[in-house]
């Protein structure tokens, strides 16, 4: 959560930004909005992370893959789940060992709300979330 300590000293505050704060912005996106998570994310709300912010987060679409992207990863994808566009040409050729989107975060201190490292990112791969 190195990020959010940034902001919250950067503004002097315990909450850098208040929950709804980017709620207009982010309304444009309801699948995104359906995707996010806040108890994987430390319980930092959507709608109180910007648009634009440079941070991975953790995503589940609704098949249950979890993902780290930023925002603007997901934003620009058309499927909004890299996981699955990833998944059908590696299922192919063999089978993936993944861990869950916290657990690969969580080798970087300020997991998950990170800020974006491309090796990271290159490292990244999905894993079923739990079935209901």
């Amino acid at each position: 959560m190195k990020w959010w300590a940034r902001r919250q000293f950067s503004r002097g505050r315990a909450v850098p930004y208040d929950r709804g704060t980017y709620r207009a912005g982010w309304a444009a996106y309801p699948e995104l909005i359906r995707q996010y998570h806040p108890e994987l994310n430390h319980g930092i709300a959507l709608s109180q992370i910007p648009l634009a912010a440079d941070v991975l987060l953790c995503w589940e679409c609704a098949v249950g893959h979890r993902f780290a992207a930023t925002p603007t990863e997901q934003r620009e994808r058309r499927d909004r789940c890299g996981v699955a566009r990833r998944g059908a040409r590696s299922a192919l050729r063999s089978p993936v060992r993944s861990r869950s989107c916290s657990a690969k975060l969580a080798r970087f201190p300020e997991s998950p709300v990170a800020p974006r490292l491309r090796s990271a990112r290159r490292r990244l791969t999905c894993l079923p979330g739990p079935r209901s």
